[in-house]
């Protein structure tokens, strides 16, 4: 068994006042999940040390929920880490949700189009700032942004020499959906990547669980289980319970 250590992440992403998943790319709002708040208060108490939540809307540019983030990220102060996404990618929207006194939070794919800035962002940061890394096929998929189809490589070579420290992925397909094997660019970022490195997505079973802890040798440090937790595929403890043989799940240490 290698040292490696790798961590499980409980997502709670938001939109139109709910708790929704993506499907295609999008929020999917034919089905909504309750209370952000609700939702993070259970997967705490069933054990998770971090949280990552994700504004959908915000991310989309189609408005934001800012009142019910300030909310939920009340509800995890003290009792998990947090991890903050969604529309993050100006200095306005960065230093807004640093100001949250979260542990970390993810500048979006979209914001890759101007590589100056963002490796300015993580640069000056530490380790508070982390890019997520969207992408199909070696492309940055982020439609309706100048990112979309911008190639992974060069991108992933600018963050490495700017030392950014943390990178969320999303293997998706070319419609936009989260794979959950296959997961080429993932691969990519593992090879290019240095730091802390994150799956984000795909994960529908336990089994795939398992399958990416395989790759925490290769420097996956962490996965976030979304729509799993949701669709009652498995409970936050079960994964917890499942992994627990394998791997170390607190090696970033307790909440602060």
């Amino acid at each position: 068994m290698s040292d490696a250590q790798f961590t499980l992440m409980a997502g709670v992403e938001i939109a139109n006042g709910k708790v929704e998943v993506l499907s295609h790319g999008e929020a999917d709002d034919q089905h909504s999940y309750g209370d952000p708040v609700s939702a993070a208060n259970r997967w705490i108490g069933e054990g998770a040390l971090w949280v990552h939540i994700a504004d959908l809307d915000a991310a989309a540019g189609r408005g934001d929920n800012s009142a019910l983030v300030a909310q939920t990220i009340d509800a995890c102060r003290g009792k998990a880490h947090i991890e903050l996404a969604g529309g993050i990618r100006d200095d306005e929207s960065l230093t807004r949700a640093l100001n949250t006194g979260v542990r970390r939070v993810v500048i979006d794919s979209a914001a890759l189009a101007d590589m100056a800035w963002v490796t300015s962002a993580v640069g000056d940061a530490d380790d508070r700032v982390a890019v997520a890394i969207t992408a199909h096929d070696q492309e940055i998929y982020a439609p309706g942004s100048a990112a979309h189809g911008l190639e992974l490589a060069p991108l992933l070579e600018q963050l490495h020499s700017a030392h950014c420290r943390t990178y969320v992925v999303t293997d998706v397909d070319s419609k936009g959906v989260r794979k959950k094997s296959q997961r080429h660019v993932l691969d990519t970022v593992l090879k290019l990547g240095r730091g802390h490195i994150v799956c984000c997505g795909g994960i529908s079973y336990i089994q795939d669980l398992h399958a990416l802890t395989e790759l925490v040798p290769q420097g996956l440090s962490a996965a976030v289980a979304d729509r799993a937790l949701y669709t009652d595929a498995f409970t936050f403890a079960e994964a917890m319970a499942a992994l627990v043989p394998r791997y170390d799940l607190y090696h970033w240490g307790p909440p602060q």
